[in-house]
């Protein structure tokens, strides 16, 4: 149930992020191309950063869910097992605090942004576009509690997912040498 929760609400970030990008994309080309017909829109900047923006606090929401974002892996591997699940349970519940802070003052902010607008868009308030903070702050704690038992596991089996996938890739590269080898020589 769990993992199919997870699942879901990862498909729902990454189809965001998609979403956000296309029109980030969008917008570059139609702005560029209104530009040199001489006829800049003026909303552009200002809708550019704020997709940008957005762009990246989802995609960090994505990688903090397929725990792909920076880590200290390798310290908590070379420690006795318990001194690693201690270690790993304390960064988790510190993570989590972060981001409680940063949704609680992220929250906070909404209040005084919300009598401020966009310049070219006059109707688009500020605590629309800064409400991507708190939303992604509490994704993060979500994806946090919702990965936890994965990384307390690995941190439980002494495996460094980093390392893990690197040897994984260059066993993949290994073999991908081999049948090439093998290939080459048939010929």
């Amino acid at each position: 149930m769990v993992a199919k929760f997870e699942k879901a609400l990862l498909w729902v970030i990454e189809t965001i992020c998609l979403a956000l990008l296309i029109a980030l994309a969008l917008s570059v080309i139609y702005s560029t191309t209104m530009r040199y017909l001489g006829s800049s829109p003026s909303w552009y900047d200002e809708i550019a950063s704020v997709l940008l923006a957005w762009l990246t606090y989802f995609g960090a929401t994505y990688a903090l869910f397929l725990r792909q974002h920076m880590s200290f892996g390798g310290i908590v591997t070379a420690l006795p097992k318990h001194a690693a699940m201690a270690l790993a349970l304390v960064s988790e519940f510190l993570v989590i605090g972060f981001f409680a802070v940063v949704a609680w003052y992220g929250n906070a902010v909404l209040v005084a942004a919300k009598w401020d607008s966009l310049l070219s868009i006059r109707w688009m308030t500020l605590d629309i576009v800064q409400s991507i903070i708190p939303l992604s702050a509490m994704l993060m704690i979500i994806g946090t509690f919702l990965t936890m038992p994965r990384a307390l596991r690995n941190a439980a089996a002494g495996v460094d997912t980093e390392h893990a996938e690197i040897e994984q890739a260059i066993a993949d590269a290994e073999r991908e040498n081999a049948t090439a080898s093998r290939k080459g020589q048939s010929k």
